[in-house]
């Protein structure tokens, strides 16, 4: 995991988020944030995670989640499953909703608050459920070990999105799905960047950074009207080469 002695102290160049850059004749006026360490993500998602099933809830996210996942895992049945950054297990709570037959999940996230609010909100399901406290950076399994992976608003938290990506494709087998939701170039997209340090895109740019990845059959999902869901954000879906 990344750790840093300092976690106030100024953050290379290269763990910057750019909000604004226009060019101006021959001068370019940029804008760029710091990114929030690993070590801070985890205790401010430890000191939310008791109320934060509330939030999601609110915002509509369990049936949205659902909505997506059914788009994608209605005519497959992946054994094998892994979800970086559970928070608080919507997600996975929604793929046990949408599959019919039990599978193996493995799930982790930086906080451990969160995998505790997590294990207890997918007791009962259908998943055989394995948590673990890890960094999506530097997942700690084989290649080709999981029949799906799926990420829901973490990549956009770090420096350099694509290290992660390129991690969670690397453990997905050949074939295989991935499901990417990330926060949407919105004006409520800026609200969430405000708080927490977060990079944004458009459906293009989320396109693209599959595409780049090395998968293949890169399509976007929607979110069934949900509007809250599809002011804050955008999903896509792409499979492993075979």
């Amino acid at each position: 995991r990344d750790t840093m002695t300092d976690t106030h102290a100024p953050t290379p160049a290269d763990h910057t988020i750019p909000v604004f850059a226009h060019w101006f004749g021959s001068w370019q006026i940029s804008v760029q944030r710091r990114t929030l360490s690993v070590p801070e993500l985890t205790r401010r998602y430890d000191k939310l995670a008791t109320d934060w099933h509330r939030t999601v809830d609110r915002l509509g996210f369990p049936a949205a989640y659902e909505s997506l996942l059914r788009q994608v895992a209605g005519d497959e049945t992946p054994s094998t499953v892994l979800d970086c950054g559970v928070g608080t297990g919507t997600l996975s709570q929604a793929l046990t909703r949408v599959l019919p037959t039990p599978f193996a999940l493995t799930a982790v996230d930086v906080s451990p608050r969160m995998l505790e609010q997590a294990q207890n909100a997918l007791r009962g399901t259908n998943a055989n459920v394995t948590l673990r406290q890890a960094n999506a950076s530097a997942l700690p399994y084989d290649n080709n070990t999981f029949d799906m992976v799926m990420t829901a608003h973490i990549l956009e938290h770090l420096a350099d999105p694509a290290v992660a990506l390129s991690e969670m494709v690397r453990v997905l087998k050949p074939g295989g799905r991935l499901v990417v939701c990330v926060t949407r170039r919105t004006l409520l997209g800026m609200m969430i960047h405000l708080k927490w340090h977060t990079h944004r895109m458009t459906p293009d740019q989320a396109r693209r950074f599959l595409q780049n990845a090395g998968l293949q059959s890169v399509e976007r999902l929607t979110f069934d009207r949900v509007s809250w869901c599809q002011r804050l954000s955008l999903a896509c879906t792409g499979r492993k080469p075979l």
